[in-house]
């Protein structure tokens, strides 16, 4: 039995900007207690905004400290109608390891064919891998915020998360 290869995918040249419409995406994800489930996002932005959290690679320390920054502000960002989804090209059996390891109170999406990195200009062409960033994404489909090259270790950078999710 043989697989289809994934369609082809632009990369955009540049990161996503606010204001622009978000590329939609079905994908595979891994939940905290490690069941798989499939991310829409067209589905889930009727329950209002989203929070991409783009990081490179399963348990590396840098992006361990990404995804925990989030994890510890989950409450308020869930009580503010923020959904929140780390997302990387790793694959599902990696991000359950994640999962086990860490359990991350969101899920971990698997973009393994960077459908989604690449179209969001968040392609790492010299790693084979997505870059760290944030995108907030709301309701209506438009990108508010992007934060390229995210930096877990500074904190003005996550008040300015905090304000674009009017959550400050």
């Amino acid at each position: 039995m043989t697989s289809e290869p994934p369609p082809a995918v632009v990369t955009r040249p540049q990161p996503i900007a606010p204001g622009d419409i978000a590329p939609t995406f079905e994908l595979p994800a891994v939940t905290a207690d490690g069941s798989e489930v499939t991310v829409s996002l067209a589905d889930t932005l009727e329950a209002g905004p989203v929070l991409l959290v783009f990081y490179q690679d399963d348990g590396m320390p840098i992006c361990t400290s990404e995804l925990k920054v989030f994890a510890q502000e989950f409450e308020t960002l869930r009580d503010g109608g923020v959904q929140v989804f780390g997302v990387n090209t790793n694959g599902t059996g990696s991000h359950q390891r994640f999962q086990e390891r860490d359990h991350f109170p969101f899920p971990l999406i698997s973009d393994f064919h960077a459908e989604v990195v690449k179209p969001y200009g968040l392609w790492d062409a010299d790693e084979g891998k997505s870059r760290r960033a944030l995108v907030v994404i709301g309701r209506d489909g438009r990108v508010q915020y992007v934060q390229p090259h995210y930096n877990p270790g500074n904190v003005n950078a996550l008040v300015e998360v905090f304000q674009a999710l009017g959550l400050v």
